[in-house]
């Protein structure tokens, strides 16, 4: 007997039987599909008008199809939007991944059209699976603007620059308050380095006119920073920063900040779109030259300080969350430290039900600028200078809930 021709009969049976029923699952799958759009920058009014045929729901338990939507900050000052279809109900575990690359000139238009053209391309592996691709025409055609033009070599070698400048101008008959700041940056991002440059200047003036009298607030803020970050494997990163500064509010007239650190991420950076756990430690010498004398009589300092970072962003189809935990402590007097959360947190308790909370909080310790001496009536009502704490809290607290048609895809903008 021939086992392998029976063998091949075998296979050739199972390939035909195995097809004959996906095929008939094909058919049986003749209804809407839902889709759940999960996207802060999409232009969903103008993505319903593109695709009428797409039902949208306002309710990801409703949905067939999760499209889970992030974006992070690409080196040339564009974005890159990464698109996650998550298949749901009869399609679990059929997922796809898609991305996006926009450019710092891309307009709005640009970048809706751009994540539409995607949408299409994700939605459709769904509507294979359904009778209703019979439905659906599909045009493909070469979009005519690749040419050997743009295959030239980069002469900026990746450095983008930016350069920013405005003010601000308020008056009335017993006061006037006007504003200036210039902004520079140069960045360079590549896989394996990133390197930053940034400078800031910024002028406040406040004038009050009670009387014949004039009282001015002058608020001066410079900032100088660099830093050099370098990849050493996909979860461990390393880099040098220095910075320089001076703020009238915080008394000091010159900050010069030298440090190094590394940092561990739990997962690797490659899925920084949909979760990050990244433990970071610096170590860095601090000098202080300072206006006015402080409340340790000291008009200059030096001091050495370290800090220990823990960041977590989870960005799932639940929800999201961000809380970022800090502590640092100068070497000199370890009670002069302070510690820092950011927390920001989103998630959906039901189908209609969900609730949000933001907190800053600061427990401070290390206020080593504060100048010596009681503080004026003047300085208290117009800020002038940073009072003395051993805390800071701001927070918000909220819920949202909606109800009603889950089905409504129609677009109206009239008035």
């Amino acid at each position: 007997m021939n086992f392998k021709l029976i063998k091949t009969i075998f296979i050739t049976q199972l390939i035909l039987i195995t097809n004959n029923t996906y095929t008939q699952t094909v058919i049986e799958q003749n209804k809407p599909l839902n889709f759940f759009l999960d996207c802060h920058d999409c232009d969903f009014n103008f993505v319903r008008e593109e695709l009428p045929f797409v039902s949208f729901v306002r309710d990801p338990q409703l949905a067939d199809i999760h499209i889970l939507v992030t974006d992070s900050n690409t080196g040339g000052g564009g974005n890159k939007y990464f698109l996650n279809f998550i298949g749901l109900n009869m399609f679990k575990d059929l997922n796809y991944d898609y991305v996006v690359s926009t450019k710092q000139s891309d307009t709005d238009d640009d970048v809706r059209k751009a994540l539409l053209k995607m949408l299409k391309v994700g939605i459709m592996p769904y509507y294979s699976k359904t009778d209703y691709m019979n439905s659906i025409n599909i045009d493909l055609e070469d979009s005519g603007e690749r040419n050997a033009d743009q295959m030239v070599t980069d002469r900026w070698n990746k450095w983008v620059f930016r350069l920013e400048s405005g003010g601000e101008l308020q008056k009335e008959e017993s006061q006037d308050e006007y504003s200036v700041t210039t902004e520079a940056s140069a960045e360079k991002i590549i896989e394996d380095w990133k390197t930053e440059l940034s400078a800031s200047y910024e002028i406040n003036r406040e004038n009050y006119f009670d009387d014949g009298e004039k009282i001015t607030n002058k608020q001066d803020t410079k900032r100088l920073s660099g830093e050099i970050i370098r990849s050493l494997t996909e979860k461990w990163s390393a880099g040098f920063f220095g910075a320089y500064s001076s703020r009238t509010f915080l008394n000091i007239k010159n900050k010069y900040s030298a440090g190094a650190g590394i940092q561990y991420n739990i997962f690797p950076w490659k899925e920084c779109n949909r979760r990050v756990f990244a433990i970071s430690y610096r170590i860095g010498l601090d000098f202080f030259d300072y206006n006015e004398i402080t409340i340790y009589d000291k008009l200059s300092e030096t001091h050495i300080s370290e800090e220990v970072e823990v960041d977590l962003e989870l960005i799932q189809p639940w929800g999201e969350i961000s809380v970022g935990l800090s502590g640092q402590h100068y070497f000199h007097d370890f009670s002069k430290n302070n510690l820092s959360l950011e927390s920001d947190l989103s998630v959906r308790l039901s189908k209609n039900l969900s609730v949000f909370c933001e907190i800053e909080s600061q427990l401070i310790h290390d206020q080593l600028y504060l100048p010596k001496g009681d503080t004026s009536l003047e300085d208290l009502l117009l800020r002038r200078r940073k009072l003395a704490t051993t805390y800071e809290i701001q927070g918000q607290l909220g819920f949202r809930f909606t109800f009603g048609s889950i089905f409504n895809n129609v677009v109206n903008e009239r008035f």
